[in-house]
């Protein structure tokens, strides 16, 4: 048993030992590099080949992550593509240094690609290093580097390395940037560009297709102004110079590692390093136990490349020396280890708490006997004690605890600075485990959930297209919103509605929790309501029977709740700018939560209202203000939800009346009239005139609906105020409501717009303006 264990270990040993002898990182002048050949870099972390994706034909030269070196088969993109724009469309690919020092991908025998145009050399060879950067050097006759002709870290796609650069060169002008796929399999120039900003060179942005689409905010005091790149890792430096400006990338967070560790992929130098090395073998493990073992270590790291050797910090490295030149993990000593700790002084200050009582007790009963003297000397002891020692000793255990939850040490703060590392983000990262984020499904998820987008699951089709029920694999249900691409809604609408929707937490907004975005389809993954919504049971002859007056009121409640939180509780002040029927869903406790913020702006703190040049909407349910000068405010929302309460007390649309020539515009008009001539009664939904009416609640709702849906924005009321209205709060009675929007007394012509008639269930009537884009 023993033997054959010692026969396989030696075999796997005699074929590693062949395979290295066979790999290498160079490649000499002369020489080629085919399909099927690799040069991997000297501690197998990098490697340099042909490919080509699944059904296609392309051949491309690309440098990938090894999977030995990650243990991973996972890792099926390339980090960097040399011929990303001119594929080889057969397998007759090869790479070569010329005789006069040239860099060229060749097709057969010709050069399809030269990638390197410098001057003639003649002791030229290519290498990829451990860091990924692929360089073609000129080589001294010892066999020392002369100078770097050509590397591949100037030229790069979509991914960036530690040691990357974005930015240009001052003297050639280029540009250092990264551009995404055209595909998932199409690695060819796509729409996005991410680099530094052509005008402000302290900044880094996203464009798509030259438009911009997200920037880092300003670079300042060693951070961005916006926080995505701050939190958690993304490791930069600014440098400006007569030779360029640009940002260097030197690392990230890698992951949590256990017994408290915390690593971080940075680029520190080896020779300027003030930890000390151990002699011997060690391994990651061994080392990360010595670590353990010394109350004074900081954080370790591996001497090799390989994950081998030993480097202890009692204190924080200074970087005074040359960079090294591979980035380097680091384990910082941390969080994990110390939870254990914490754990066990808890024990020790509840203990002490619990029988501090029964100690001050026993000494009571002991000196009740004494005299006055040595009552007296219980009050000094008494005194000494809880006025004095105790504070002392209650802030030392909330110090301790503090510091070991924090691993706060003034020697490892310094550690974590020196590497570019804000503490506060292994902090935040372990609280967004906790948090809800967004999950990004895959598109066959998608298809396998909604039965391949089926009929039988179309729940509905709504302004931006249709609404499917999915079940996720792990048996919940769920409600896709699925992009039409012929929809008014981009990618700047979809975006949007992602973000809002994950900010905000309320019990009357509907949940996101996912989204999905690969090619065009573009969806968003929403908690099911099992009753879908409003519009579904209020403009239904029979389903409406099922909204008697108190589940209606309560519905009505809720919106106003959802409203106000978005207008005044929330972190983000939203105006959420299309609150109609439809977009208000029902759980399966008819419980209302508002949805759809694709058209949602943020407000901010002392902002009121803003101006558009693009009006978007639902006509029926947009203000004055916003239909005729595009101006919006929370009172446009106000607005939407008067038309919302009148449509929920009378049953029916408030586009509803555009048959009829003769009789009103609308419902708002239809309703104003007949409070004109208090005949409130006449309003009251027909399914509901038999039931067990609370009539004064009912008055009141219509007239606090007339009230938010007057002409001039400032004469309606607030959320805040319309939540003491519909409770017949306060000691005032409710105002008479000026004239209504959109009313002149006969019904008038709109020339400019053509009203076509409605849709079937579910599918809102259109509208033609010029500037308007109606749902």
């Amino acid at each position: 048993m023993c033997s054959n264990g010692i026969f396989v270990s030696l075999l796997t040993l005699s074929l590693l030992l062949g395979k290295s002898c066979s790999e290498t990182d160079t490649l000499h002048q002369g020489q080629f590099l085919k399909d099927g050949q690799e040069l991997v870099s000297a501690f197998k972390i990098f490697k340099l080949k042909f490919f080509n994706f699944k059904n296609s034909e392309n051949l491309y030269l690309g440098i990938w992550f090894n999977n030995l070196y990650l243990n991973t088969d996972s890792q099926d993109r390339p980090v960097w593509i040399a011929n990303r724009n001119n594929p080889i469309s057969d397998r007759s690919g090869s790479l070569t240094v010329d005789s006069l020092g040239r860099l060229k991908i060749l097709r057969g025998a010709s050069t399809m690609l030269e990638l390197s145009s410098i001057e003639t050399t003649r002791n030229t060879t290519l290498q990829l290093l451990d860091s990924g950067n692929l360089q073609l050097q000129e080589m001294d006759a010892d066999g020392s580097m002369k100078r770097v002709l050509w590397q591949s870290f100037d030229y790069p796609t979509d991914t960036l390395l530690p040691g990357m650069k974005l930015g240009f060169d001052g003297k050639t002008r280029k540009r250092w940037e990264l551009t995404s796929w055209l595909g998932d399999t199409l690695p060819a120039s796509g729409s996005f560009v991410f680099g530094m900003d052509t005008n402000i060179t302290n900044v880094l942005t996203i464009l798509w297709r030259g438009n911009m689409y997200w920037s880092s905010g300003l670079w300042n005091k060693g951070r961005f102004s916006e926080e995505e790149l701050n939190e958690c890792g993304f490791l930069f430096s600014f440098v400006s110079t007569k030779s360029g400006q640009y940002f260097m990338y030197s690392g990230y967070v890698v992951r949590d590692e256990p017994y408290g560790f915390t690593s971080f992929r940075v680029t520190v130098s080896s020779s300027a390093s003030n930890g000390f090395v151990l002699s011997g073998t060690f391994s990651s493990v061994d080392c990360s136990a010595i670590c353990l073992q010394n109350s004074s270590c900081l954080a370790y790291a591996s001497t090799e490349p390989d994950g081998t050797g030993c480097e202890i910090w009692n204190t924080y490295p200074t970087n005074k020396g040359s960079a090294s030149h591979s980035p380097r993990t680091i384990y910082i000593r941390g969080n994990g280890q110390e939870n254990k700790k914490v754990a066990a002084w808890h024990i020790v200050v509840a203990t002490l708490f619990l029988m501090t009582p029964i100690i001050w007790f026993i000494i009571y009963l002991v000196l009740r006997k004494f005299n006055v003297k040595g009552r007296v000397l219980f009050r000094g002891i008494y005194y000494f004690l809880w006025r004095e020692l105790t504070p002392q000793v209650i802030g030392f255990i909330r110090r301790r605890i503090l510091s070991l939850r924090f691993g706060s040490t003034i020697d490892q703060e310094m550690l974590l600075r020196e590497l570019g590392i804000d503490r506060s983000c292994i902090h935040k990262r372990n609280e967004r485990k906790s948090n809800n984020e967004l999950q990004i499904f895959s598109f066959e998820s998608v298809v396998s959930a909604t039965d391949d987008f089926s009929d039988e699951n179309k729940l509905g089709e709504g302004g931006f297209g249709p609404v499917y029920k999915g079940k996720l694999l792990n048996g919940e249900e769920v409600a896709i919103k699925r992009l039409s691409l012929a929809s008014g809604q981009g990618l700047v609408e979809f975006k949007n509605e992602a973000i809002l929707i994950a900010k905000l937490q309320h019990t009357n907004l509907v949940q996101v929790l996912g989204c999905c975005i690969e090619k065009d389809e573009k969806m968003l993954i929403y908690e099911y309501m099992q009753n879908k919504s409003l519009d579904y049971f209020l403009f239904d002859p029979l389903r409406k029977n099922v909204l008697d007056w108190t589940l209606r009121f309560r519905i009505m409640e809720g919106i106003i709740q959802g409203l106000l939180y978005l207008h005044k509780y929330s972190r983000l002040k939203v105006i959420h700018r299309d609150i109609k029927a439809s977009n208000i869903l029902l759980d399966e406790d008819m419980n209302p939560k508002i949805s759809d913020f694709g058209l949602a702006r943020i407000f901010g703190a002392e902002e009121t209202r803003a101006n558009t040049k693009r009006v978007a909407g639902t006509f029926g349910y947009m203000s004055p203000e916003y239909f005729r000068e595009g101006l919006f405010s929370a009172k446009s929302d106000v607005f939407s939800f008067g038309v919302l309460m009148l449509e929920i007390i009378c049953g029916r649309k408030n586009n509803s009346f555009h048959h009829d020539l003769e009789g009103p515009l609308n419902l708002i008009v239809h309703v104003w009239n007949l409070f004109k001539e208090n005949k409130i009664r006449e309003v009251i939904d027909l399914s509901l005139r038999d039931s067990a009416l609370d009539y004064p609640q009912v008055l009141r709702c219509v007239q606090v609906a007339l009230l938010c849906v007057q002409e001039n924005a400032e004469d309606r009321p607030s959320m805040l105020d319309v939540v003491s209205m519909i409770y017949g709060e306060g000691n005032n009675a409710l105002s008479l409501p000026k004239e209504p929007a959109f009313y002149d007394g006969p019904r008038r012509s709109f020339p400019e717009m053509k009203v076509e008639p409605q849709e079937p269930e579910n599918v809102s009537a259109s509208i033609t303006i010029t500037v308007l884009e109606a749902r």
